[in-house]
């Protein structure tokens, strides 16, 4: 596969990797990780890994984006993260025997440096900065993850869903007027598998926001005109642009 040239030369103008969920390493320990890291590429569409192989290693997303989901009997599955340029992700174990629970898929043309666990226990060992803030990344993920099950069972199929319509705002901005814009094209399939819910039920409740004027949709993007409005059907709890989010 050819690399995304576009895409990259974009990150790298603005930072030689973009703030993800890495922005808890410093920049020594971000130029550890690049130096470690074996470039992957993978085509859109292709996995990058699948249920049940060694998970034996992270992933440091440079170009494009991945979707993380779990495949389930019936021929379908659930989404559980999204990963842009600038997140590390994987199911670190620090004996490298597990396997993997999850598939990760790439949703366009992406490349992301692997690092195996071994190369990772190094840096852990030898570096004590650099341990204390792969703890705080293994904390953010956690609360990442725990605030997605909080709006999953706790608030029904509308929390969830004005949930993760903020969530995407917040990562895929910027606003329009001041409102918040959810720059990347994302289907109602999508978000259904994002939420755990039926297309024709996130059609629905999309269909009685846009009425509402809540959401109107604009060159194909969804804009946000009431964000209060979904802060309150999810009960937001504020919580920071780097745990809201897919």
């Amino acid at each position: 596969m050819k690399r995304n040239e576009a895409l990259e030369r974009e990150a790298q103008s603005v930072n030689p990797l973009p703030a993800g969920t890495s922005a808890v390493f410093s920049a020594d320990s971000l130029s550890l990780l690049r130096q470690t890291a074996k470039p992957v590429r993978v085509s859109a569409g292709d996995c990058l890994y699948r249920e049940n192989e060694p998970a034996n290693r992270l992933y440091l997303v440079t170009a494009g984006s991945f979707k993380v989901s779990k495949p389930l009997g019936d021929g379908t599955s659930v989404t559980l993260y999204l990963h842009i340029p600038g997140d590390l992700f994987g199911e670190p174990d620090p004996l490298g025997l597990s396997a993997h629970r999850f598939e990760a898929r790439a949703l366009e043309d992406s490349e992301a440096g692997e690092i195996l666990q071994a190369e990772v226990n190094g840096l852990l060992q030898a570096n004590g900065a650099f341990a204390l803030e792969f703890m705080n990344w293994m904390g953010t993920i956690h609360r990442m993850t725990q605030s997605k099950f909080r709006d999953l069972l706790l608030y029904g199929k509308s929390g969830a869903l004005c949930s993760l319509l903020l969530r995407l705002s917040n990562m895929y901005g910027p606003e329009r007027g001041g409102r918040p814009v959810i720059g990347k094209r994302i289907t109602n399939s999508e978000m259904a598998e994002m939420i755990g819910a039926t297309r024709e039920s996130v059609n629905r409740m999309l269909s009685d926001m846009r009425s509402q004027g809540v959401i109107s949709v604009e060159r194909g993007r969804i804009v946000i005109n009431d964000p209060d409005y979904l802060r309150n059907v999810c009960h937001c709890e504020s919580c920071t642009k780097d745990i809201c989010r897919m």
